[in-house]
């Protein structure tokens, strides 16, 4: 079939169906390899979102972190570290030694909804410093040096 110029022409016209059905399956393949969304921690239950917390126990004495009911983790005496703990959907409390050191009630929804970094000293006097609370997942470690000096 030729047009009016006399070139040819395919009589032939794409199949709209057809282009939607493969950009659908092609769709499929990219969440499939992606895993549909969703994010979170893979159990439903948290956020998805990870508290990491610069800590310094400067007491003599064994100390001990834990959000809500997980697992505790213990710093001891004169030592310090990054500990990360993935944050709950819902309010949530960090204790160190059993006292409230971060309750998430204190904090605005979107000041949660990120990663967040926090600095905290536990001092010889066991007094305890919250000294940063920011969105984000950098931080270091307290100098070892600056514990217990």
């Amino acid at each position: 079939m030729s047009n009016s110029e006399g070139q040819f022409q395919s009589a032939r016209r794409p199949r709209p169906a057809v282009a939607a059905m493969a950009a659908i399956a092609a769709l499929g393949l990219v969440l499939a390899a992606c895993g549909g969304g969703g994010g979170g921690n893979g159990n439903g239950d948290g956020s998805g979102f990870t508290l990491r917390v610069s800590f310094a126990n400067e007491t003599a004495d064994v100390a001990t972190l834990q959000l809500d009911d997980g697992e505790p983790v213990t710093v001891e005496s004169c030592k310090g570290g990054v500990f990360s703990f993935e944050m709950p959907a819902t309010d949530w409390i960090l204790t160190v030694n059993g006292e409230t050191a971060i309750d998430s009630l204190e904090y605005q929804p979107n000041e949660l909804d990120n990663d967040v970094a926090a600095r905290m000293w536990l001092y010889e006097d066991g007094r305890l410093e919250l000294e940063s609370f920011l969105p984000g997942s950098n931080i270091s470690a307290p100098a070892t040096i600056s514990i217990c000096t």
